[in-house]
């Protein structure tokens, strides 16, 4: 099987023309739409917990004012990035004049004044060894050579730079793969899609097929998400997916080595937390246990399939000069510190009936809810205080320290998701 069977390659000729293809695509439709609630938080704390997720338990890896360039930043990611980091000078590039337009639009309306907005393909740009943080979530995969255009992303980094990267997972888009290759057989061109054609004929499929399958459910799912989203999915011009394996050999071809997974809102919702697996057998779960992150998070990608968790994790350069811990060694680093607990107040500015945003009078706390709801996380929780270690308060619960569950207190107490505890420095 040819790997444009396996992926949605069938307009690749050159970079220039997949830049020219989706730029015409995204043109079309503006992606994503426009969110409900725009989160304004105060300066700082954004910072603190993606250095939390990494495990930099003394906040040193994302510094106090830092330079942050969201690569491929659609209608909001930049705009969410801005006001999420008040204190940082945020820098947005994207291919499409529309979504830049959105994003531009709404951030004079809200009066963000540390965002900068460029009309630029990935493949074009020269930014070398100047970003603090890089943020660059589903977007690489739509490009006709990955390798090279994660090169000049990486590029941007500085040498010890923080990058978050997300590419799809193989398993999560067999059905989409497959939806977008058989649009494709329909049609044949040279060179653009026929977008409002392709349009309609999603719509003849979306009607039903014999006999029914999968494929029919999953496109009568998609009859009621908005244009943007069911385009995206079932009509994006080109699309490459990976495994935890192969995106180790994409990162790697560009000078990037795991770093750590990078909780995400996706996952969140989907209740699918982390990499690791429980088996009944405890020989088998000793020896999984024992293997390095990445071969054990290949075997959870190869038998959790469509219920693993998405490819979204951080990387550092491999010459940063810092070593790479282990999840089991920033686990054990979490257990020798101590924390306190944390919470703190957005401003949300809330999408009205005319597409303008308002201030809401009442700010949101944050976290939410006020207590974990997960049990061992509330437990854990409710005993926290600045003068004990993680580990010494496992002890006065009489909490084996197990890797499974010290992983998943980690997670939903002190992540970027979870903003619940802020470690003593």
């Amino acid at each position: 099987m040819s790997t444009t069977d396996l992926f949605n390659l069938k307009l690749v000729k050159s970079y220039e023309q997949v830049d020219h293809v989706n730029k015409r695509f995204y043109g079309r439709f503006n992606y994503p739409w426009s969110p409900s609630l725009l989160p304004a938080y105060p300066p700082g704390m954004a910072g603190l917990f993606v250095n939390q997720d990494i495990g930099s338990w003394n906040h040193s890896r994302i510094p106090e004012r830092p330079k942050i360039w969201i690569a491929g930043c659609g209608t909001n990611q930049a705009l969410f990035t801005a006001l999420k980091f008040p204190e940082a000078e945020v820098l947005g590039t994207d291919i499409s004049s529309g979504s830049l337009d959105v994003c531009r639009r709404n951030a004079a309306q809200l009066g963000v004044k540390n965002l900068e907005l460029e009309e630029r393909s990935l493949n074009e740009i020269t930014h070398k060894d100047k970003f603090d943080y890089v943020l660059c979530t589903g977007v690489v995969h739509h490009n006709a050579n990955p390798d090279a255009t994660l090169k000049k992303i990486a590029g941007a980094l500085k040498p010890n730079g923080i990058l978050e990267f997300m590419v799809y997972n193989y398993y999560h888009r067999l059905l989409s793969t497959a939806t977008q290759n058989a649009v494709r057989e329909f049609y044949e061109y040279d060179s653009s899609p026929d977008l409002d054609l392709e349009l309609s004929l999603i719509g003849k499929l979306i009607a039903g097929f014999q006999p029914e399958n999968l494929v029919t459910r999953f496109l009568k799912a998609h009859s009621i998400t908005p244009e943007a989203e069911m385009a995206d999915t079932l009509l994006q011009p080109v699309e490459y997916s990976y495994t935890v394996r192969s995106l180790e050999k994409l990162t790697g071809q560009s000078n990037l080595s795991y770093l750590a997974q990078c909780p995400n809102q996706f996952d969140v919702e989907s209740e699918r937390l982390d990499w690791n697996m429980t088996f009944k057998d405890p020989s088998l779960q000793a020896l999984y246990d024992k293997l390095p992150d990445v071969r054990r998070w290949q075997i959870s990608n190869l038998l959790l399939l469509d219920k693993s968790p998405m490819l979204w994790f951080y990387f550092q350069r491999q010459d940063a000069g810092i070593p790479i811990r282990s999840e089991q060694e920033i686990c054990e680093e979490f257990l020798h510190t101590r924390f306190e607990k944390n919470s703190f107040q957005v401003r949300n500015y809330i999408l009205n009936a005319d597409g303008d945003y308002l201030l809401s009078e009442k700010p949101r706390s944050l976290p939410s809810p006020a207590l974990p709801k997960h049990p061992l996380a509330a437990r854990v929780y409710n005993e926290v205080n600045k003068n004990l270690t993680i580990g010494e308060v496992f002890e006065r619960l009489k909490i084996k320290p197990g890797f499974r569950h010290v992983n998943e207190v980690r997670i939903r107490l002190t992540s970027s998701q979870f903003p619940y505890l802020l470690a003593v420095c």
